[in-house]
């Protein structure tokens, strides 16, 4: 294990490179400045989302299967270099065509970036401080999603809608130039079957074919795995996006969606033969590892009702101006930062150590789940009495410290239940759980707002519906827990 000091700025290195994700919040508050510009429908916005969001949670499970074997560093590096070039060329974008195109690039370089950020935070420091690094890490990415909002109302005062974009090249060169300070990691010795019901059941046939364990640095690359992974995000993406065309169901919905689920099967077939697999199905055998994913997934689709709506609140109801709205839109991911640093103070209470509670994982997603749902209804409440935009900061704050409760415990029961030398697959799924949320909420809150008409109503329904979820887990938890 490396020396402390060394360590503590080796993670600020990773951490800021890992900047060039969370700070995308703010492009959310051009989105109604993007949509004026290119005289675009409310709906059509989703198409800033979703090509990003596609390719940045594809390349992050790609590579963070790469970086076990070829080394964190080496694919944080590559994904940095990426992103210098990525940022530049949207902020260069010239019609709307191309500005969605090639936030396929700028997904793809951050996907890459983010890839490996959380192996590389917590392998840095002593197993026993894993806990720890990673609320920590938490709290770093909330924050610069905070401070995204509020940034980018100052970056469209003085650029217009490509300053959001472009800006994140310094960033990524300035962590890039940086990395000498990180030091090149031994790759961890895998981990003994043992260890618990839920880690023995995420690690079952991890040794697969070559019964040799972890996939080796010299063993051929799962590229059918790889691009069959992409191709059924990226069906099930669309078919959800025919599934909630406002004109009706789109001709293409059933086929995707029935092409999705062929893809599934075959998918899951292929990875459980593969000597080497992309994506080790066996994991998501475990209902626990599976149920916390799907979690994962949900609460960042209602959450992103925050992002989504609430600009065009701010600026259309409210009156309020750009920089205005982002700095109220910053309340939300505050609230993230807030929930991850309490997040700190009940793990050193509670768990994180030899003798922790080993449930607090879980109960810290149930506390975010309840927590960010009625941040959500709280919002409601606020647009259908009295739409005051200070009211609606105090609940998008409310809705964000659930949400940092929610993944502190999230991250920690991933990389519980995934074996060490999978610690770059754990945090991949970390991000693309996230991610494949966000664009679930970018398509689906649009086709919501499109069928009520009504911000007050379309949080009804996102608040419900995470509180009802948040009692169905925190249900299961307890019947797990007997």
């Amino acid at each position: 294990m490396i020396r402390s000091q060394r360590a503590r700025l080796a993670f600020l290195v990773v951490c800021l490179g890992s900047l060039v994700a969370p700070l995308d919040t703010t492009v959310n508050t051009a989105f109604p400045v993007i949509t004026q510009a290119f005289a675009l429908p409310l709906r059509d916005i989703q198409w800033v989302v979703i090509p990003f969001v596609l390719a940045q949670s594809s390349m992050a499970l790609i590579f963070g299967h790469l970086g076990d074997r070829w080394g964190h560093r080496r694919v944080f590096a590559l994904g940095l270099a990426a992103s210098v070039i990525a940022h530049l060329a949207v902020g260069a974008a010239t019609s709307y065509p191309a500005l969605a195109g090639l936030r396929v690039l700028q997904g793809a370089a951050v996907g890459i970036a983010v890839a490996c950020a959380p192996a590389l935070a917590t392998l840095l420091f002593p197993p026993a401080e894993k806990a720890r690094v990673l609320v920590w890490y938490a709290a770093a990415f909330s924050l610069a999603t905070a401070v995204g909002p509020w940034l980018g109302g100052l970056l469209l005062q003085a650029f217009g809608w490509p300053g959001v974009f472009w800006f994140r090249a310094p960033v990524a060169l300035a962590a890039l130039l940086l990395l000498p300070v990180v030091p090149r990691l031994p790759r961890p010795e895998p981990s003994p079957a043992a260890g618990g019901a839920d880690r023995h059941a995420a690690h079952a046939g991890s040794r697969g074919a070559s019964g040799a364990g972890c996939a080796t640095a010299h063993a051929g690359f799962d590229w059918a795995g790889a691009l069959g992974l992409t191709g059924l995000m990226t069906c099930f993406v669309l078919a959800f996006v025919e599934l909630t065309r406002p004109d009706g169901i789109g001709a293409f919905a059933l086929p995707l969606l029935a092409l999705g689920l062929g893809g599934a099967w075959r998918f899951a077939r292929h990875e459980s033969r593969a000597a080497h697999p992309v994506l080790r199905v066996a994991a998501f055998r475990s209902r626990r590892f599976s149920g916390v994913q799907i979690a994962s997934v949900i609460v960042n689709l209602a959450c992103f009702g925050n992002l989504m709506l609430i600009p065009y609140v701010l600026t259309r109801d409210a009156g309020a101006s750009i920089a205005a709205a982002g700095l109220l839109l910053s309340a939300y991911p505050t609230g993230s930062v807030l929930g991850s640093l309490l997040a700190g103070r009940l793990v050193r209470r509670f768990g994180g150590g030899a003798q922790g509670d080993a449930t607090w994982p879980a109960r810290l997603m149930a506390a975010g789940l309840a927590g960010a749902a009625l941040g959500l209804l709280l919002t409601s409440a606020i647009l259908f009495a009295w739409p005051v935009p200070w009211l609606l900061g105090l609940s998008m704050l409310a809705s964000g410290i659930g949400q940092g409760l929610f993944q502190v415990g999230y991250m920690e029961a991933t990389t519980t239940m995934l074996p060490i030398e999978e610690r770059g697959v754990a945090g991949s799924l970390i991000s693309v759980t996230r991610l494949l949320g966000i664009v679930f909420g970018a398509t689906g809150i649009g086709w919501l707002q499109g069928v009520t008409g009504d911000y007050a109503a379309s949080f009804v329904v996102l608040g419900g519906g995470l509180g009802l979820f948040a009692a169905a887990f925190a249900a299961g938890d307890r019947r797990a827990q007997r």
